[in-house]
């Protein structure tokens, strides 16, 4: 038959076998002090020992733990038994006051090591509940992280996909253009060379080079927004100019792609902002709208109002589901699929960053469908420091 004690009555396995050995000999070496201490004291001592033994046992306990506790309370009964009061002749009926004396002590000095344990296990228990919820609690951020971050290596994986196909495109194309157009001066006579295919060719390799060079600008700034370190020069500018001269930018592509595009300014809008960066949002926007738009009249607007500018654009496109509206401005996030529209997904980005360092704001109203409007409310003037 194989007896199994409970677990209270189990050693501490997290202490060493030193560590335990220490809290047995401490059990022991109690309860013979407190027999020297009631001797050497001798009154009133010695008539109620129990002012010395019960505490013991309580040390012991708290200590030691349930055992140990348990051990002081045995050699502290027998002490008690056979030296208070001494014995100095044998009488049976004192005998069995004393054995009487030695359980009822026995059964009180054990139910008080228990007594200390249970508190102490609670005590113990509440700490581990508070530990729990506290870990609890960074193991549902630290999985909050994990998610971000597995997200975030997902957009990069795809970010780079299309980025690399992206900026292969205009480098192929230019590659094939350059090779055709040496190919006809090297090979094709004088009489037969056109100068108009030539032309071609090169307009095609301009077109593409400032494809690709925005593109590069745009994974520049991209990497200077994240780590923080976007520097503001900031001057006093017209908005409306601003935008004219970002418009008068896009004239070619504007024609080239049979959009109407509706802008007419009214008073001067001063503003105390970066011009380059400031440029570079609204010409986000224009090229967006121009992206989306389906070819229908694109209308912007600019305002004054009392501390800000706000400025708007509006096309009559594909529009956004509510759903995709905020994800639209988080990084390498788009509202399509890169089979349906080319592009590195950090336009928006790039903008909503531009503006906020601008302590200014950016919102979008959308139905697919049914086009999307783009607002800028930037301050007249953005505090220093």
């Amino acid at each position: 038959m194989i007896i199994k004690l409970p677990n209270y009555l189990k050693p501490d396995k997290s202490k060493s076998p030193l560590h335990r050995l220490f809290n047995y000999y401490f059990a022991v070496f109690l309860p013979l002090t407190a027999l020297l201490l009631t001797i050497i004291l001798n009154e009133p001592f010695l008539s109620t020992p129990l002012l010395i033994f019960f505490p013991i046992v309580v040390i012991s306990t708290y200590v030691g733990g349930l055992i140990a506790g348990i051990i002081t309370s045995i050699l502290s009964a027998m002490i008690l038994i056979l030296y208070f009061p001494p014995i100095t002749n044998y009488n049976s009926l004192l005998y069995g006051e004393r054995i009487f004396q030695f359980i009822l002590y026995l059964v009180e000095s054990i139910f008080l090591s228990y007594l200390v344990e249970f508190l102490k296990k609670r005590d113990r228990v509440s700490e581990f509940k508070k530990h729990e919820k506290e870990l609890n609690k960074k193991i549902i951020e630290l999985d909050e992280i994990n998610l971000n971050l597995q997200k975030e290596i997902r957009s990069r994986d795809e970010f780079l996909s299309i980025a690399s196909h992206e900026l292969k495109t205009p480098l192929t194309s230019m590659l094939l253009q350059t090779q055709t157009a040496l190919h006809n001066i090297r090979n094709v006579s004088v009489a037969r060379f056109s100068f108009e295919s030539l032309l071609k060719m090169l307009e095609s390799v301009e077109n593409q080079t400032k494809r690709l060079s925005k593109m590069i600008n745009d994974l520049l700034a991209v990497s200077v927004l994240t780590v923080g370190n976007l520097q503001l020069e900031p001057e006093d500018i017209d908005l409306n100019e601003l935008v004219k001269g970002v418009l008068t930018d896009f004239e070619a592509r504007i024609e080239k792609e049979k959009y109407i595009l509706n802008f007419d300014p009214k008073d001067k809008i001063i503003g105390f902002w970066d011009k380059i960066r400031i440029e570079q949002a609204v010409s986000n926007f224009i090229s967006n709208a121009i992206k989306y738009g389906e070819h229908k009249p694109i209308e912007i607007k600019t305002s004054k109002s009392k501390n800000h500018a706000i400025f708007s654009i509006k096309d009559q496109g594909i529009g956004i589901s509510k759903q995709k509206q905020k994800m639209i401005f988080e990084l390498f996030q788009r509202a399509v699929t890169p089979e349906q529209y080319k592009g590195l997904g950090v336009g928006l980005y790039i903008t909503q960053k531009i503006i906020q360092t601008h302590q200014g704001s950016v919102e979008v109203d959308s139905n697919p469908g049914k086009g999307s409007e783009f607002k800028m409310k930037l301050p007249l003037k953005i505090s220093q420091g």
